[in-house]
């Protein structure tokens, strides 16, 4: 049946010489997609009660950002996650972190043991929290029956579409997520409208790692909240810079706790998150989860974690989830001559919200520490990697708004929790 049409969904082993793993589905081919950018008119978005962009002008921004993230890709298979967000698996040299800058995938290093530590909670519980098991594997299946998990030589990346961007006045408030940046009179950038439950140990590093207590708090339009690690180059250092993971629910997501990445190299004249900016975020081959997607969240008295963190090593900074690496930020493209090119002068732990005036979300799971193990947010076993090797944190607590949020901190506890903190609150309008 030479000339034969292939199902919608499939893919052709003859072009792609990677194998098929698609099924007849109902999901949008990616290159229909993509057509479907060139057709798009701003009428069929402007009249949806739930579009907030701005105008005609934001509309096409948006619209010519997809088109150009888009360029030059294929899609060997797709699937989709079980909130309906697709994933298309993508050549890897055909991924934006490689393709519009020209250069090579760095070789994958052998994950550093201080990533996989235990997930074991003698000191609160005789079982361990719940650790999902990989995003991607062999064993799981989308609703149309497709393979979760990626071919060989391709690698993840979340569809994103105009209905998600759309949801913004402009592409900017997407990209930016919502983060606003005042400076002092030396020029010091400080976010603002943020408040923070968290905890840093300012020694040198190389990264570190925390095993995560996902939750799912309620946010509203602008209002943010995220559990967090931070690795900056120090809060003088000129230019600013950091690199930071955890999972955050509010812009430039949605309400759902989404896996997230985020940097700036130049103290917030110009930062992103996940694989937003075409020319930093490279994937890694094999990578076991996707940045953006909904991670699994606590109930109470049934705790979740996810056991995650960046480490500097082989000329990246290289983002592990359960001892896997999913992917990493070039130093010198990303970072040039900054400090976070060589290594980090502080490492952060813990929750951040983002409000209007004094009214602020919940934090973690909205309760404070004392609420305890099962029913408190906390980050455990937390780690950073010293020249001389890993080793718990020497935690020190930061201020936070105790009118609305709570901040304990344990170091070196001598259990399997090592050093760990408990954290979060309800918000309220008085914070």
């Amino acid at each position: 049946m030479q000339g034969a049409a292939l199902p919608r969904g499939t893919r052709s082993k003859r072009r792609t010489g990677r194998p098929i793993m698609a099924v007849h589905t109902e999901i949008p081919t990616f290159s229909d997609f993509v057509a479907s950018l060139y057709a798009v008119e701003f009428d069929a978005y402007n009249s949806r009660p739930d579009t907030a962009v701005r105008d005609f002008a934001a509309f096409e921004e948006m619209r010519r950002y997809l088109i150009d993230r888009n360029a030059g890709m294929e899609a060997v298979h797709s699937f989709t996650e079980t909130d309906g967000d697709i994933i298309d698996c993508v050549p890897a040299e055909q991924q934006p972190g490689l393709a519009k800058t020209g250069t090579k995938p760095l070789p994958t290093p052998d994950p550093p043991s201080e990533l996989q530590r235990s997930a074991e909670a003698p000191e609160f519980e005789t079982e361990p929290p719940h650790s999902p098991p990989p995003q991607l594997r062999p064993d799981r299946r989308d609703r149309y029956g497709n393979q979760m998990l990626c071919p060989e030589g391709t690698v993840p990346m979340l569809r994103l579409t105009l209905e998600r961007l759309v949801s913004f006045p402009t592409l900017t408030d997407f990209l930016q997520g919502g983060l606003r940046v005042r400076r002092d009179e030396a020029g010091v950038a400080h976010p603002f409208g943020k408040i923070w439950g968290n905890a840093y140990d300012s020694r040198d590093n190389n990264g570190g790692a925390s095993g995560i207590n996902v939750w799912s708090p309620q946010v509203f339009g602008v209002e943010s909240s995220a559990s967090q690690q931070w690795y900056t180059s120090g809060a003088h250092s000129s230019p600013f810079q950091t690199v930071e993971c955890g999972y955050r629910l509010g812009p430039p997501f949605d309400n759902k706790p989404r896996l997230f990445v985020f940097y700036t190299p130049d103290g917030y004249t110009t930062w992103f998150y996940n694989d937003n900016h075409f020319g930093t975020w490279v994937y890694a081959a094999g990578a076991s989860h996707v940045l953006g997607t909904v991670l699994t969240a606590s109930q109470p008295g049934a705790p979740v974690q996810y056991r995650m963190g960046f480490f500097l090593t082989g000329g990246g900074w290289w983002f592990s989830v359960g001892g896997t690496w999913v992917g990493y930020y070039p130093t010198t493209t990303t970072f040039g001559s900054g400090v976070l090119a060589t290594k980090a002068a502080t490492a952060g732990f813990g929750g951040e919200v983002g409000g209007v005036g004094t009214s602020f979300p919940s934090m973690g799971s909205g309760k404070r520490p004392a609420a305890g193990y099962g029913h408190a947010a906390y980050q455990h076993d937390v780690i950073i990697a010293l020249p001389a090797g890993a080793e718990s944190a020497n935690l020190t607590p930061e201020p936070t708004s105790v009118n609305c949020y709570g901040l304990e901190v344990t170091n070196h506890s001598g259990s399997s929790w090592g050093s760990y903190l408990f954290f979060g609150g309800p918000g309220g309008l008085n914070c």
